[in-house]
């Protein structure tokens, strides 16, 4: 009898790069080197791989955002939608020592899970007008980093039998959650978790990681056919051992002042060509002396400024915002402004239930109870939804891709610029 092959030839496909093989195979960036030593020198189109046998390719797809508003499926059987939320009562109804109003002053954590259930209960108005047939049951999720009621809550409300589960908020008690759950295959959303965790094949993250959203920066700056530089601090040791799986990035040296070397740079720089200069550092010093460096140079390079993640110290007043637009800051964000009739609806109801304009996390809550809401009343089934259709609701997408480990992950987020004129806008 033969032996079966231990590995398979794989031929690259064109713009493919090593973050998107281990998202289709679910090997890490250091097993595929290891098996193809090659790999080290970068991806190549074209070339030929080994890959093990035994492991299954996902190949994901672009999906069309699609208005789910529209394509309502009127009546049908009613749906059960569960929101596990952390209200703590009963910490708070014991706490002798402060108020709830005192609690209230000091709690932040109380103070999202309230805004965000603010923003639910505005989503289940508009299911309400939308004549959405779904029944709503929201439960105190009593939680901590470390513990929460979930295992009672499912036993005594018979959750086994709900068709989608939002919450809870901490990352390991939704994986506890879907861990439970994972018999009956109930779908459960965690809500506000960036971090990747364990894959469980009912768990969906609607939160894009940090990690996803740095490789979708740098597969949207290869799409461009851009040269890649990176300006990085020396003290940012996560993102230069980031850097070092993507070959076609290249690092500029600093001083010992920490300043770019217009020279070193010029050298780098491509005619013809986008330059994307990659910048992560948190002293302004070196910021300021980057802007300056690049301004001069783009006299005779097409140059813009990248940030692969949120970088607060680029908000300081000592960072001129005019510099910024000048260079076209191109960034990452989960949200986008939206001044869309339907946006402007939603703000002004909320200000009129809440005497107050809705921050993050209202709008997030709003935007991930109306998805799911919307998903549960298509034509389709809820599970079909998350593998055809990418939806867009008020601040926040959703476009889930499976996991090769199981589950879902939200991949959606919004590549954003400054204009010229001061204008944020998105990129095409």
């Amino acid at each position: 009898m033969a032996k079966k092959a231990e590995f398979v030839d794989y031929e690259v496909k064109p713009k493919e790069t090593l973050y998107s093989l281990t998202k289709k195979t679910g090997l890490s960036q250091e097993e595929l080197v290891k098996i193809n030593p090659e790999l080290k020198d970068g991806l190549k189109d074209g070339m030929t791989i080994k890959l093990p046998a035994n492991i299954t390719i996902v190949e994901n797809t672009e999906k069309a955002v699609v208005g789910l508003a529209k394509t309502i499926k009127k009546q049908g059987e009613k749906k059960q939608l569960v929101l596990l939320l952390p209200f703590n009562i009963s910490k708070i109804e014991g706490d002798t020592l402060n108020s709830t109003a005192a609690r209230l002053k000091t709690d932040k954590f109380l103070n999202m899970t309230l805004d965000f259930y603010s923003g639910a209960l505005m989503a289940i108005d508009s299911a309400k007008t939308l004549d959405l047939n779904i029944d709503v049951k929201i439960l105190d999720s009593q939680e901590t980093k470390s513990s929460s009621s979930v295992a009672s809550l499912i036993q005594n409300n018979n959750l086994q039998n709900a068709d989608v589960i939002i919450g809870p908020f901490y990352q390991a008690n939704v994986e506890k959650t879907a861990e439970l759950l994972g018999k009956t295959k109930v779908p459960v959303i965690s809500p506000l978790s960036k971090e990747p965790g364990k894959s469980f094949s009912n768990l969906l993250q609607s939160m894009p990681s940090s990690e996803l959203i740095k490789n979708g920066m740098l597969d949207y700056l290869r799409s461009k056919n851009g040269n890649m530089l990176a300006i990085v601090d020396p003290k940012k040791l996560s993102t230069k051992q980031f850097l070092k799986n993507h070959k076609d990035v290249k690092l500029i040296g600093l001083n010992e002042k920490n300043q770019v070397i217009a020279d070193s740079l010029s050298k780098k720089l491509v005619k013809g060509r986008k330059n994307y200069i990659i910048l992560d550092s948190e002293k302004t010093g070196t910021i300021l002396n980057a802007l300056n460096v690049l301004i001069t140079l783009s006299k005779d390079y097409e140059i813009q400024l990248v940030i692969l993640e949120k970088n607060d110290t680029l908000d300081f007043e000592e960072i001129p915002l005019a510099k910024l637009a000048q260079l076209n800051l191109l960034y990452p964000s989960v949200t986008r402004d939206n001044d869309t009739p339907e946006a402007t609806v939603f703000e002004k109801e909320y200000k009129e239930h809440n005497k107050i304009f809705p921050n993050q996390y209202a709008t997030r809550g709003f935007d991930v109870v109306l998805d799911a809401m919307l998903r549960l009343s298509q034509e389709q089934s809820f599970s079909e939804t998350i593998d055809t259709m990418a939806s867009e609701q008020v601040e926040n997408k959703f476009e889930y891709e499976k996991r090769a480990a199981g589950g879902y992950a939200n991949k959606a987020f919004y590549i954003l610029y400054y204009d010229t004129d001061l204008s944020v806008k998105e990129a095409n």
